[in-house]
């Protein structure tokens, strides 16, 4: 259950001057920083491993005990497929080059982590992306059929930006939400 959830009814905050719900986390108190875990090549394989899971608690133990217990809030990034940027929009795979030799998946890893870090007092975060999407990705195909991927005049997909030597693409979240998938993407992330 969430705290303060707010009512729905008309919130003058003007009165108070303070939001309706306070804020959860008191991030102008908090560490906030990202780990690179991995990165994708031009042709969708990992290129490059910085860390595993394993290393990573490292890191947050290490800057737990460098800054003396502040709260900390890490972003990590690349954790999904073959690293950053990797198949989206899909987030529904966990870098299998990130798993602990000793847990059967690499989603169990990742809530290994995010457990093990409430020792540190870290909150583990993921960090992903709505809007981009590659022509790898396992929805490509359905978005592409539904007109969730923007595409010109003539029903071609228009490309973005080239990351790590790939083009993307971009979603239409006014479309992705028409047919109920950014809310299947977000249940399945929570569900993780």
């Amino acid at each position: 259950m969430v705290r303060n959830e707010p009512s729905g009814e008309y919130y003058d905050y003007t009165i108070t001057m303070q939001p309706e719900r306070p804020w959860l986390l008191p991030y102008h108190q908090t560490l906030i920083y990202r780990i690179m875990h991995a990165l994708r090549d031009g042709t969708g394989k990992m290129s490059e491993l910085f860390l595993t899971f394993e290393q990573s608690l490292e890191v947050i133990r290490r800057l737990y005990h460098l800054t003396c217990g502040v709260p900390q809030v890490v972003y990590l990034t690349g954790w999904q497929f073959e690293g950053h940027d990797s198949k989206y929009p899909s987030w529904a795979e966990v870098n299998r080059h990130l798993k602990r030799p000793q847990d059967a998946a690499a989603v169990d890893s990742l809530r290994w982590l995010m457990r093990e870090a409430r020792r540190y007092n870290c909150r583990v975060s993921l960090h992903i992306n709505m809007f981009d999407a590659y022509m790898d990705s396992p929805l490509w195909d359905e978005y592409l059929e539904k007109d969730i991927i923007a595409k010109d005049l003539d029903g071609n997909p228009i490309q973005g930006n080239v990351w790590s030597g790939m083009a993307c693409y971009h979603v239409s979240y006014t479309q992705e939400w028409k047919h109920g998938l950014a809310q299947k993407r977000i249940d399945g992330l929570i569900a993780m």
